[in-house]
């Protein structure tokens, strides 16, 4: 396959073009992280592939066209602003298809809770629980960050790491690691790519997150890790079946618990605090949705049936109850 030198143009708040390296050169472009370390960029060109079918695509043809067809399947994907969206489209099966427009309605809820608060709702910065997931996965080789947000560079990634993101949401800064456009339960990658695959409190905002756990197990290395925090644990079997009022109830606990648990109140300020909680008092819960932000709140039991089931083994596991979290560390 030809080697691309093609670089994507873009345009700065100055509005001057300057020319980016294609995704698919070498490694050879340098990013930086928020502390401004320099940190080489993920070649794509050996990763991805059809996330429905997992058939090689023709990357080249859809950088420089704009899109292209998989060969097998037929399902069309995009390139633009020198991102891959790899988004399966139409969703491919019934689960992801009855709950798509939910699902929406909640990345539309998240996109205004990120812009207004991005401290409180990304691993922006420095922060206590970021810090102990980073310790805890003792992360290493090339990763795969599962909903690694908008963020240009999660603070709980070892700096100078091999990471490829993968989100929903494109988000308007370019980020300091390599990121494709997708979802978590259709991941575009070949077969047993990644050393660690991360999921930093991003599960339960999957339609399908047993689904998405299968596909990390197929994209995972053998003795390869998959790495779990789980945040906002529920106290009882998820659901999606409360009252409008017992949702918002749900959701008014939670909110208030985090703001109060991390110190937001004084990291924010009285004024952005009180509209950011006006903004999310303001928005819609979808039917079918534990709240605002999420289709259901995890616990710790139905996580491990999924384990179980899908043949992962559980080899660390270290409750974080200042965030109300717990870490989990399967390999397959």
């Amino acid at each position: 396959m030809t080697q691309l030198k093609r670089a994507c143009s873009t345009k700065t708040k100055d509005d001057v073009t300057v020319d980016l390296p294609s995704p698919l050169e070498e490694s050879e472009h340098i990013g930086f992280s928020e502390s401004g370390r320099s940190v080489a960029m993920v070649n794509l060109r050996d990763l991805i592939v059809c996330p429905v079918c997992h058939a090689a695509l023709s990357l080249d043809d859809i950088e420089v066209q704009g899109s292209g067809c998989c060969p097998n399947c037929g399902r069309r994907y995009a390139f633009d602003r020198g991102v891959f969206d790899m988004t399966p489209l139409p969703p491919p099966d019934e689960i992801l298809k009855s709950k798509w427009h939910t699902w929406e309605k909640l990345q539309d809820n998240g996109l205004v809770s990120y812009v207004k608060a991005p401290e409180l709702n990304l691993s922006v910065g420095f922060r206590e629980d970021a810090e102990a997931f980073m310790n805890f996965c003792q992360s290493s080789g090339l990763m795969l960050d599962v909903g690694c947000g908008m963020h240009t560079y999660p603070s709980y990634l070892p700096e100078g790491a091999d990471v490829v993101g993968i989100d929903p949401l494109a988000g308007e800064k370019r980020r300091a690691f390599t990121f494709v456009k997708g979802i978590g339960e259709y991941l575009p990658f070949r077969d047993e790519t990644f050393d660690h695959i991360l999921y930093a409190s991003s599960l339960d905002h999957i339609i399908d997150p047993k689904r998405s756990l299968a596909d990390a197990a197929r994209c995972v290395k053998a003795n390869g890790r998959i790495n779990l925090w789980i945040d906002g644990l529920s106290d009882e079997e998820p659901s999606t079946n409360r009252t409008r009022f017992g949702r918002y109830q749900i959701l008014a606990q939670k909110g208030f618990s985090c703001l109060s648990r991390h110190g937001w109140f004084s990291k924010m300020g009285f004024r952005r605090t009180l509209s950011y909680v006006a903004s999310v008092a303001s928005m819609e819960v979808p039917e079918g949705a534990s709240d605002c932000f999420h289709f259901v709140h995890l616990n710790v039991p139905i996580v491990f049936d999924w384990l179980n089931e899908l043949n992962l083994r559980v080899v660390s596991q270290m409750d974080y109850p200042a965030a109300d979290s717990v870490f989990i560390q399967v390999m397959k």
